[in-house]
């Protein structure tokens, strides 16, 4: 499956790798180690994410990516799994302001069970850039396969505010929020993710990131607060092409109804940028989950979580 998501990534992009006049964007291969806190349980996740930004002289863009992890349960044989698409659209005017739509499908599954859980997110976005600031905001709505919505009678509705500011030297600052609101029998439940995001260049070779995301479900004593913090060395000294390995520590605290727990997270990565300006930090990381935030409060958050 990693591999067909990797050949995916490059068969939609190719044809226009040769047109675009910008390229950026990245690889990451990840391994983790997560630890539950108050439980004698482990897990561990191997991933492969992918993402081009293309951009081409008559203004049209195009952004393609693509992501698979596996979660494996120390003792326990039954894996789980997680595949994700995401296809971007849109035209950047001259004056800095940009229109597009978008497509996120996400799809999670668990040996042994015979469906898998499917969701499509579609959507309009707007956005601005100008001096080393990009913002950009979107409205979108998400339909699940199976229709479980057909059992819960709820319509799911995605809003959010993303911005990137990239003007001080050596150093990218990412913010977002992320709404998903569910409609059911006329009762709305919001899903709020508020994120913050840094990644600066030490020197040629050594970088630092780190990020710390918080969702909330409104009516509810539910919160769930991620933070990362990692460093990244380029091997280009050796290998002779831009190659970073990086280290990520971790913690997701899940705290509900006045008890909480804590999952302990070790990130390994090697990244391979793409283009001039290559990626802000591993695409594995929870500073990247906030850079480049998914379409849905409740993606965006298990992103940053694994």
């Amino acid at each position: 499956m990693k591999r067909t998501l990797a050949t995916l990534l490059i068969a939609i992009s190719a044809p226009s790798l040769v047109a675009a006049q910008e390229l950026s964007g990245g690889v990451t291969l990840g391994y983790g180690s997560h630890d539950l806190d108050d439980l004698d349980l482990g897990l561990s996740t191997t991933s492969l994410d992918g993402r081009l930004d293309l951009g081409f002289e008559n203004g049209i863009t195009l952004g393609v990516e693509a992501g698979y992890i596996d979660i494996g349960i120390d003792d326990i044989s039954t894996d789980a799994d997680g595949r994700f698409i995401g296809l971007d659209l849109g035209y950047r005017f001259s004056n800095g302001a940009s229109v597009g739509a978008y497509f996120e499908q996400l799809t999670l599954g668990v040996d042994g069970l015979p469906i898998d859980l499917t969701l499509e997110t579609v959507g309009l976005n707007a956005g601005y850039s100008m001096a080393g600031l990009d913002i950009e905001g979107f409205i979108g709505e998400t339909t699940t396969s199976p229709d479980i919505g057909l059992i819960l009678d709820a319509d799911v509705r995605n809003i959010g505010l993303t911005a990137k500011y990239s003007g001080l030297a050596n150093l990218d600052l990412g913010a977002a929020f992320v709404r998903a609101t569910i409609d059911s029998s006329g009762d709305d439940v919001d899903i709020d993710l508020v994120g913050l995001a840094a990644a600066y260049d030490v020197n040629a070779e050594f970088s630092v990131f780190g990020g710390v995301s918080r969702t909330s479900l409104d009516e509810a004593d539910l919160d769930i607060t991620t933070f990362g913090l990692g460093v990244g060395y380029d091997l280009a000294r050796w290998t002779r092409t831009s190659t970073v390995v990086s280290l990520e520590l971790a913690r997701t605290d899940l705290s509900a109804f006045g008890d909480s727990t804590d999952l302990d997270t070790i990130r390994l990565g090697l990244t391979f940028p793409l283009g001039g300006q290559g990626s802000e930090a591993p695409l594995n990381s929870v500073a990247d989950s906030i850079f480049n935030a998914r379409r849905g409060a409740v993606n965006a958050a298990l992103t940053g979580a694994f």
